[in-house]
């Protein structure tokens, strides 16, 4: 039986390289956009398809888990998913192709924060928000990796190759983890009657809401840089300088979450992101990347608050349906977010106009965020 440290080592591993295949598409997108001549509209298109199973399938893959004790296969299976999923994008003939196939890595990412989530805090109940900020350490790797790999095995090989590549590391993490974690146990209790509360609606779309702005810009980024004059490689440099923030931003983000609870935390970071997303529409240049690294600060740093506070309104029973209610929300509005700002990019001509924009979804976020409970004890 692996020992608590061994379980937290295992999935901060392999939260590497779930959060480097998610994030990884806006690496693509200049490539993908050269090779069918695709605008912003289109390209969000691409991202709305990459995450939509991801936000549909959290909660029912979670609420499978709980009752049935299936997390170890269910996680397992998302990576080779995911893996098929861009051997599939590598060979896609047109956009239209590309586009249904992408489908799969979106299935392959709805199993991992449940199961990840009800993992952890099962070995670290009383120390949830610190362990799982740990945890989002390998997640800031990956978002920190996925840009740069990405952009460089492109230059190098193209776009398909390094398809296939990445490919590669994900069949590898879901054979580790299928051989490495023990299984759950099935819990018969954990039903549906009464999981959709009024806490985790209120904490789905506060954190939804928040989230669509960082979504927004880690997928347009580098196109818009690109579209600016810079080098792709450059851009893809640039991006990943801002995700590093991640590494330090999610532990930090857990650590304050166990001392002060959720509410404080999540207002204050919101508040932090409509402020940078003020100063990126009103300026360009080097400060207007500095605005977009601070989006990065408070976006990634409240990550593991949301998996806190999702685990604490879940208990026991229900951790994996209830971080798959959170995520599944957050994920279905960033995904129906990127068409939208793709699609307001193309009517004003500018992205950074754009992506300005998503500040009225930080600002919607707030009345909900004063609805969060003020201590630690959300459940």
């Amino acid at each position: 039986m692996p020992s608590s440290r061994a379980i937290l080592g295992a999935f901060v591993a392999a939260h590497v390289f779930n959060d480097f295949y998610a994030t990884v598409l806006p690496a693509f997108l200049p490539a993908l956009a050269r090779e069918w001549d695709l605008d912003y509209a289109e390209l969000g298109l691409l991202s709305f398809s990459f995450t939509l199973l991801t936000g549909i399938l959290q909660p029912l893959l979670g609420h499978a888990a709980d009752r049935e004790g299936k997390r170890r296969f269910i996680v397992s299976v998302g990576f080779f998913v995911g893996s098929i999923g861009f051997l599939c994008m590598a060979v896609a003939p047109s956009f239209w192709v590309i586009t249904v196939v992408s489908l799969l890595c979106g299935l392959g990412t709805a199993t991992y924060h449940p199961q990840a989530t009800a993992f952890i805090v099962n070995e670290y109940p009383d120390d949830r928000g610190r362990m799982l900020g740990i945890h989002g350490w390998g997640g800031s790797i990956g978002h920190f990796l996925a840009p740069a790999v990405a952009t460089i095995a492109i230059a190098v090989l193209d776009w398909r190759w390094a398809m296939v590549i990445i490919a590669i590391p994900l069949t590898a993490t879901g054979l580790g983890l299928h051989f490495f974690l023990p299984e759950s146990t099935p819990n018969p209790q954990a039903t549906l009657r009464g999981a959709i509360r009024r806490p985790l609606i209120v904490a789905s779309l506060a954190f939804g809401l928040s989230n669509i702005v960082l979504y927004s810009f880690v997928t347009f980024v580098v196109k818009m840089l690109v579209d600016e004059g810079w080098a792709e490689t450059t851009a893809g440099a640039t991006l990943t300088a801002m995700l590093l923030i991640g590494a330090v931003a999610q532990p930090v983000g857990g650590r304050i979450y166990d001392r002060f609870g959720g509410r404080r935390l999540f207002v204050g970071a919101n508040l932090g992101i409509i402020t940078a997303v003020l100063v990126f529409s009103q300026t360009s240049g080097a400060i207007s990347l500095i605005a977009v690294g601070t989006v990065a600060m408070f976006g990634f740093g409240l990550f593991p608050v949301s998996l806190a506070i999702a685990s604490k309104i879940g208990g026991e029973k229900r951790t994996g349906f209830s971080v798959g209610v959170l995520f599944g929300v957050t994920g279905l509005l960033g995904a129906a977010a990127r068409p939208a700002v793709g699609a307001l990019a193309e009517a004003l001509g500018d992205i950074r106009v754009a992506l300005s924009w998503t500040v009225v979804s930080a600002i919607a976020a707030l009345p909900f965020a004063m609805q969060l409970e003020a201590d630690r004890s959300t459940s």
